[in-house]
């Protein structure tokens, strides 16, 4: 209903004043909504566009070729059924202002825009938004849309169609439109040569949204009120790319964002006085320092370099005390699994034969033999005789003296285990029910832990599993016969001792 007005009292103006420059019609729009209003409370029913057009239509209006400024604001209509809006005969029409003129949503285009430099298109409706709707107004200087649903509208606009084409804007608008992320690196690829200022205040933003860099004529960038707290050196850099581009006459406006001064952001305090780009508030603005106190960029300026040595000492203090962490937690872990640890590094040997083989030759001996005094006569018998004087292998034996006279039997062991490539545990029922014996095991074990090759056990007995130590139950054994266990016999040709011969050399 709205429009059909505003066409009617439009087609007065271009029959009776052919030669008017400026046309206001808000005031007349206001009223005769009013108008309208009262006639519906009074029981008068209210032409309802909707009811008259079922499907789009396509709406022209003409224009005084003479005008050269029309103010449409403050315009309220539905355009649920309208495709497109054509504007005629206006040569020299350069200023619109449609501001709170929008209809339902911005799904449609307006058309004979070709001559129009200055258009506010403020508090439109465009979370729906036709990508085409400006595309006629190809020499367009300036394009204010504040608080326009931008944010929304544009997210639909996956190939930058809606300012494509218009290379000559220099002044674009988008203040107030809920903006958070980033624009797409192609929605001002018509405007990189033109544009020269861009208007970002009162958005979400927490960063720089654009590639500054790419812009060669932008000198003046508002982005007051937005959600950033500082800005990074990327974008301090690509500011000052642009104030060179600009003949040093840049302008940046930061006033509003909630800015922190913090060790992260000293750089960029330190930037706010010493860069010749024009700031406002001479780059003093109000931040939240390190200790959540309130101050500002002047004053954290001034005393920046003992901020510097704090934010240093902060650092090194962190990174003291991580260190320090990390090297008590490897001590308590390596503590707690020290025989897993001691594994891994036995493993990895292990995966090393140079390493093996080198180890091995400077070791002293080739077996510790353990074994309890009951089981002396074998020991020394037949398994020695065998060992040392038919195979030519040499046996650490602590009871024969191989120990420095006077040493702690304890220490002795301890001492000795390690100079020897293996351990011969001789098994028998004295030595599964004696304290020493199973500690010597274990010990031994524990030495070898993760090469069962190195550990070698005899059966001197039979014993039950349940009477053998659970340390030496896993382990591969040979088993010795009444034959074998005889200490004035000595059969090399026996399996047995072929079988320990082979043990022996691998």
């Amino acid at each position: 209903m709205t429009l059909i007005i505003i066409r009617i009292l439009l087609y007065y103006i271009f029959n009776f004043f052919i030669n008017i420059k400026r046309i206001d019609i808000s005031e007349i729009s206001s009223r005769s909504i009013e108008n309208i209003r009262e006639q519906n409370t009074n029981g008068t029913r209210t032409l309802d566009h909707r009811a008259i057009f079922n499907t789009r239509s396509d709406w022209s209006i003409r224009l005084p070729s003479s005008l050269e400024f029309l103010n449409a604001s403050f315009i309220i209509g539905r355009n649920n059924v309208i495709n497109s809006i054509t504007i005629k005969g206006i040569t020299r029409l350069k200023i619109i202002d449609f501001t709170y003129s929008s209809l339902d949503d911005c799904n449609y285009t307006v058309n004979g825009l070709q001559n129009v430099l200055i258009l506010n298109v403020s508090h439109f409706k465009c979370g729906v938004l036709n990508p085409y709707l400006l595309q006629s107004a190809v020499n367009l200087e300036q394009l204010i849309m504040q608080s326009s649903s931008l944010s929304i509208g544009l997210k639909d606009d996956h190939h930058s169609k809606f300012l494509h084409g218009l290379k000559r804007l220099q002044y674009i608008d988008f203040s107030r439109n809920a903006f958070e992320d980033q624009f797409r690196t192609s929605t001002f690829k018509s405007q990189l040569d033109s544009v020269q200022s861009l208007i970002l205040e009162g958005n979400l933003f927490t960063s720089v949204p654009l590639n500054l860099e790419d812009f060669n004529r932008l000198s003046f960038l508002n982005i007051r009120n937005n959600k950033i707290a500082y800005l990074i050196t990327k974008e301090i850099n690509a500011i000052e790319v642009l104030f060179r581009k600009s003949n040093r006459t840049m302008t940046v406006l930061l006033d509003g964002n909630p800015l922190v001064c913090t060790c992260a952001s000293l750089d960029f305090v330190e930037w706010l006085f010493t860069t010749k780009v024009k700031l406002d508030s001479n780059g003093s603005y109000s931040c939240v320092g390190n200790d959540g106190n309130i101050t500002t960029t002047n004053a954290v300026y001034n005393h920046l370099r003992i901020f510097r040595i704090r934010c240093i000492t902060t650092v090194w203090v962190i990174f003291s005390v991580t260190l320090f962490g990390v090297l008590l937690l490897f001590i308590l872990v390596g503590y707690r699994y020290k025989l897993h640890l001691q594994y891994f590094c036995l493993f990895i040997g292990m995966a090393n034969p140079l390493f093996l083989k080198s180890k091995e030759e400077k070791l002293e001996y080739d077996a510790y033999v353990a074994y309890c005094d009951g089981d002396y006569e074998w020991v020394y018998g037949p398994l020695r005789i065998f060992l040392e004087e038919r195979r030519n292998f040499k046996l650490l034996l602590l009871d024969r003296g191989d120990v420095l006279a006077g040493e702690h039997r304890l220490f002795a062991l301890n001492n000795s285990i390690p100079k020897c490539k293996k351990i011969i545990l001789v098994i028998s029922k004295e030595f599964v029910n004696n304290d020493w014996a199973y500690y010597e095991a274990t010990v031994g074990i524990e030495h070898f832990l993760g090469l069962q090759a190195r550990i070698i056990v005899i059966n001197l007995e039979n014993i039950t599993k349940t009477e053998i130590p659970q340390c030496v139950l896993q382990m591969m054994s040979l088993d010795a016969n009444d034959h074998i266990r005889k200490t004035d016999i000595l059969n090399e040709n026996n399996i047995f001792w072929k079988c320990l011969d082979q043990a022996m050399k691998r």
